[in-house]
């Protein structure tokens, strides 16, 4: 879900018309290539490129590919530097990712566009070398994200004593999305899949970081910058209440209360934050996916295994999502990397009850699926199908524990 990565109205932007340089005296190289379409509506899609290097190791790379379809675009990338010429793309590593070793992966991820068809890539290869096994696309119904590829495993089934006690009226439509899920979720990944905010969740010991990627011209306050930390933990808290029945945790659900703590700001300039403490990192001018970023070596995203060796602040700063706010974006976007939302919607939204966008995007952080063409409960409405309500509904909270159930053998749980 890549995977599904995950979004709601994906906002698209202009195709890149720049042909990257190519670095010479490459090392050999044998390569295996998955491409998978992890998201698709009208008109755009989001895909996964996951590269596995078989020969030597690598100390910078560019991988190249081509669309079948002339309207096929790439509109946003990740992980890499995307450029487009006609039907060939380009792509070249980011700083961080430049080497990878014998047996490595390169992960990647776009959103894109199209007028026809949607028709997988042809022609993958990495530094000038033909990859294989180019994997066949899917159509899935979820939001765009940005994922490292996962290690399959044996898909978990939930244990016969598991609590599960939906009411009868939603007993059908949850079994029908679960298995709407399994079918759409790329290459089998929905079990396989390491980097879920359930993982993150456990992983930090039912805390989560986050760091704010300020994308946007406007100055914040010091009164801004703690009223949307507040907002954050209020809005994060409601999902986590869904697995609570009168304060006791639902099927062995361990955490109560999970503190949300923002431990990083990035911005472009620093005078744009009108505060000089040192409560919150501040990463300037790390300009990723055309928006600040914190830094890598403190991601979650970027480290999976939880060795923030190279965090400046150690494990305390390091930051298991991103909360995005982009200066007129409209819609938003969620996946494991975190949440984006528009700067000017989430300010005007700081003391609202439900911050619905940002509680959508949200559920696609915790795997939960978008639904623009199908709808399991006709008529009823949900906050994870996008415009038909305006906060978690008994679906909702049903979906979210359903996940959970499944899941939950990873935590020992």
């Amino acid at each position: 879900m890549k995977r599904r990565v995950v979004w709601l109205a994906a906002c698209l932007m202009a195709a890149f018309s720049v042909v990257a340089v190519l670095r010479p005296a490459y090392a050999a190289v044998g390569c295996r290539v998955t491409y998978a379409v992890t998201n698709q509506w009208s008109g755009g899609f989001g895909a996964s490129v996951t590269v596995a290097n078989l020969a030597d190791p690598l100390n910078g790379w560019s991988l190249t590919f081509a669309f079948p379809d002339s309207g096929q675009k790439v509109a946003q990338g990740w992980n890499g530097t995307f450029a487009q010429s006609g039907s060939a793309v380009t792509v070249t590593n980011a700083g961080w990712n430049a080497s990878v070793a014998s047996g490595g992966t390169i992960s990647l991820g776009f959103n894109g566009s199209f007028t026809g068809g949607n028709p997988v890539p042809t022609g993958f290869a990495v530094n000038g070398t033909a990859c294989t096994g180019s994997a066949p696309t899917g159509s899935p119904t979820t939001s765009p994200t940005v994922t490292p590829a996962p290690s399959p495993t044996v898909s978990p089934t939930a244990a016969p004593g598991d609590a599960w006690n939906p009411p009868s009226s939603l007993v059908q439509p949850l079994a029908a999305v679960w298995t709407h899920q399994e079918q759409t979720y790329s290459n089998g990944n929905l079990y396989g899949f390491k980097n879920y905010g359930w993982d993150q969740l456990f992983a930090a010991g039912g805390a989560i970081n986050y760091c704010v990627r300020w994308d946007s011209s406007a100055r914040v306050t010091t009164a801004q910058r703690d009223a949307i930390h507040a907002a954050v933990q209020r809005q994060y808290q409601k999902w986590m209440d869904q697995m609570l029945d009168n304060g006791a945790g639902w099927n062995n659900w361990p955490y109560k209360q999970v503190p949300v703590k923002v431990v990083g700001w990035a911005v472009r300039d620093r005078a744009q934050l009108e505060w000089t403490d040192n409560s919150v990192d501040i990463s300037v001018g790390n300009i990723n996916e055309n928006a600040p970023q914190c830094a890598p070596a403190c991601g979650r995203f970027f480290h999976q295994d939880n060795n923030y060796s190279g965090c400046p602040g150690g494990v305390a700063r390091h930051y298991d999502h991103s909360l995005w706010l982009t200066e007129g974006f409209s819609g938003g976007a969620g996946g494991d990397w975190g949440q984006r939302v528009g700067s000017e919607y989430f300010l005007s939204n700081l003391n609202a009850d439900n911050m619905h966008i940002f509680l959508h995007e949200l559920g696609h952080t915790y795997g939960l699926d978008d639904f623009y063409d199908w709808d399991p409960t006709p008529g009823r409405g949900f906050l994870m199908r996008a415009g038909s309500a305006s906060q978690i509904t008994d679906f909702d909270k049903w979906m979210f524990r359903d996940w959970w159930r499944h899941l939950k053998s990873r935590y020992g749980r």
